[in-house]
């Protein structure tokens, strides 16, 4: 509606101009001779300067037409000296005898090399509205109307129109006949420059519009817009457009009807429909569109945008989206969304409030592999040897600070980091710079995951609280996705209630405080063999060949457990337990999450030997041997304490034989005991 209100402005002004050209063709036959009562009437009746420095050509019958040569109109007090407009050339003409039937028979409007500056003051007022102290008279509706509006066309040339820094250069406008019911052809070509120094972007309009002014009425049909912009890095400008069949706008009702349209900007291809209500004191818009499949990767090379490089490079091949949108107020919403993108499909409703920020939503994504879009890994070995080198992981403190969110998202299935998820359920609600991520719901590693997840980032160091629990859960898939360990195997439950500071994983791992559980079944310490070791260990007590048993690395349990006090990382366990048929281990010690150091003494029963094992380690059976645990989480050091099993030897054996020691003990010391109270009887009989 801009374009017709600046060429309403324009042909007003002109009109303006032309009325008092026309009135002086009735008092002089060379108006070019009386410019000055030209300029003098335009200056009592608009407030603003005329200058007509071009030589000015008059008709007077059939038509009463006037063609100026160069003229400027002047701005209002208050927007400086520049002009409002400037022409090259204008003509403008009226048939004569309509009138007479109160019938206005206009001309074709020409004007060329027009030069329109359009500007707003300081409280908003534009320099196109003060057009002078008198109101125009009001038409009579009892019978003395306007004469009837017909235009024979209007031609604009080698203009320029600018509002503010906004400018349309090499302007060029047509318009067909205009008359009251008649649908007329437009049409538009200009360079828009959206700021100084800007490129300009080509910008076509062509259509049909019939215009009832009296109601307010605007019905177009065939409307084309197209036009290019040049992306900083694109190969070639890309090519945008949007084209309706009809679209019927009706002011007085505040109403557009339901209009159906497609837009194009290079790979995408969107179509739709789109209605509106209360348009002037409350708009609301609703409809619904489609976007056509499209290649993502091929569209960043349009918008001149490297495509991301990921570990698999057949993503980002296909995407597409459908759903129905509404806005109302400062509210949009999104429904029934269906977006596809490579094989996962997301379906769901969004909305975002713009006055405050505000997102709801219930969002559901059937599956994806999120590993496939992450970088490649790092082809060098000596980063890939130097895991401290690694950068840690920021949290998304500065993208959830200032959010307002509250919503639910379900994912089928997620692979993410090496982990694999299915049946996920979040619950999200983010506002006041607190994150809450609950209930948090999964099936993972065969078993089930529940969790509460919160991020205070009111603070300078953000607080994140963990309270998180897994049953029925697969260890060794567990460690093997999230610690590239292999150190443990055996299903079971894992219970953790923890809280840290910080704003990124090595700050939180520093300050990690709170507890944690292990209670696994049916499973084994991956990597060593505890019955191998103690035999290679008896062997060097012992001075012999090493036991050539071979080394199974591995040792079974069927119960493992233990919990572990956190504090700044630091996890302190003084119960743990690994029971077999054969074996318990008991023991104590700590984890260093940060060096990642390992530092356990426990404590081997040798409860029944395996089967086939040599006499050395039956002797050992109802022993108590140390073992030491030492080194990282990812390369574990577990050996027996040779001393502490050569010790625990000799008290074996002397418990075995405490008795008859305690019976020759017993005896020795009666015999000296006997050997005393002898001498002292025999002193006594020599005295007397």
């Amino acid at each position: 509606m801009r374009v017709l209100k600046i060429l309403g402005i324009l042909i007003g002004a002109l009109v303006v101009v032309a009325a008092a050209v026309l009135l002086a063709v009735y008092l002089f036959f060379d108006p070019n001779a009386h410019k000055d009562r030209i300029t003098a009437a335009v200056k009592q009746a608009t407030g603003r300067e005329l200058s007509l420095p071009g030589r000015l050509r008059l008709a007077v019958f059939p038509w009463i037409a006037i063609e100026t040569g160069a003229a400027s109109l002047g701005n209002p007090p208050g927007f400086g000296n520049e002009p409002f407009l400037t022409l090259r050339r204008a003509k403008l003409s009226v048939k004569l005898l309509p009138l007479l039937h109160k019938q206005l028979q206009i001309g074709r409007v020409e004007i060329d090399g027009l030069d329109l500056r359009l500007k707003q003051d300081a409280r908003g007022k534009g320099n196109w509205e003060d057009w002078g102290s008198k109101a125009p008279a009001q038409a009579s509706t009892a019978g003395g109307g306007m004469p009837a509006l017909d235009l024979a066309g209007v031609a604009i040339t080698d203009s320029r129109i600018a509002f503010q820094d906004m400018v349309a250069d090499h302007l060029a406008v047509t318009i067909g006949h205009l008359a009251p019911g008649v649908a007329f052809p437009i049409s538009l070509h200009a360079d828009l420059i959206t700021a100084p120094g800007a490129q300009p972007l080509p910008l076509q309009l062509e259509g049909r519009l019939a215009l009832d002014l009296d109601h307010r009425r605007y019905q177009f049909s065939d409307l084309k817009l197209k036009g290019s912009v040049q992306p900083a890095g694109a190969p070639q400008p890309l090519v945008w457009s949007f084209t309706t069949p009809a679209a019927d706008l009706d002011l007085a009702a505040q109403r557009l009807a339901k209009t159906s349209f497609t837009a194009a900007a290079g790979e995408a291809k969107l179509t739709g429909q789109i209605s509106g209500e209360k348009l002037l004191d409350a708009p609301a818009l609703a409809g619904s569109f489609v976007l056509a499949p499209l290649a993502p990767r091929a569209l960043f090379k349009q918008l001149g945008i490297a495509p991301p490089v990921t570990r698999d490079g057949a993503v980002l091949a296909r995407f597409a989206a459908q759903g129905t949108y509404a806005w109302q107020g400062t509210v949009a919403r999104l429904g029934d969304l269906q977006l596809a993108l490579d094989d996962s499909k997301l379906t769901g409703r969004f909305a975002y409030d713009t006055h405050d920020g505000g997102m709801d939503f219930a969002l559901g994504l059937d599956q994806i592999n999120l590993d496939r879009y992450q970088p490649p890994p790092s082809a060098s070995p000596a980063k890939a040897a130097a895991p401290s080198a690694a950068q840690p992981i920021e949290l998304p403190v500065d993208l959830l600070k200032p959010l307002r969110a509250h919503g639910s998202f379900n994912v089928g299935a997620i692979q993410v980091g090496g982990a694999h998820l299915t049946k996920l359920s979040a619950g999200i609600d983010i506002a006041d710079a607190v994150a809450r991520f609950a209930p948090l719901r999964a099936e993972l590693y065969g078993g089930h995951y529940s969790g509460d997840i919160g991020i205070d980032m009111r603070p300078a160091q953000p607080r994140l609280t963990m309270d998180e629990h897994m049953s029925g859960i697969d260890i060794a898939k567990l460690m093997k996705d999230f610690a590239n360990s292999g150190l443990l195997s055996g299903q079971g439950n894992l219970d953790v209630k923890l809280a840290a500071s910080g704003r990124d994983s090595d700050a939180l791992i520093r300050t990690l405080t709170g507890s944690a559980g292990l209670n696994l079944q049916n499973g084994a310490v991956e990597g060593f063999d505890v019955w191998y070791a103690i035999g290679q260990a008896q062997s060097l007590i012992k001075n012999r060949t090493l036991s050539g048993a071979p080394d199974s690395k591995r040792t079974s349990f069927d119960t493992f457990k233990a919990n572990a006090a956190l504090v700044n990382g630091v996890a302190t366990c003084n119960d743990l337990t690994i029971a077999s048929q054969l074996l318990r281990i008991t023991g104590a010690g700590i984890v260093n999450l940060v060096s990642q150091e390992l530092d356990y003494n426990v404590t081997a029963a040798v409860l029944k030997s395996p089967p086939g094992a040599d006499a050395d380690i039956a002797a050992l059976q109802a022993a108590a041997i140390p073992v030491k645990i030492t080194g990282t989480l990812t390369d574990p050091k577990i050996r027996p304490d040779l001393g502490g099993l050569a010790k625990a030897q000799v008290k074996k054996l002397v418990d075995e034989h405490k008795d008859e020691v305690k019976d020759k003990a017993k005896q020795k010391a009666q015999s000296v005991l006997k050997g005393l109270l002898g001498g002292k009887k025999s002193k006594d009989a020599g005295g007397q």
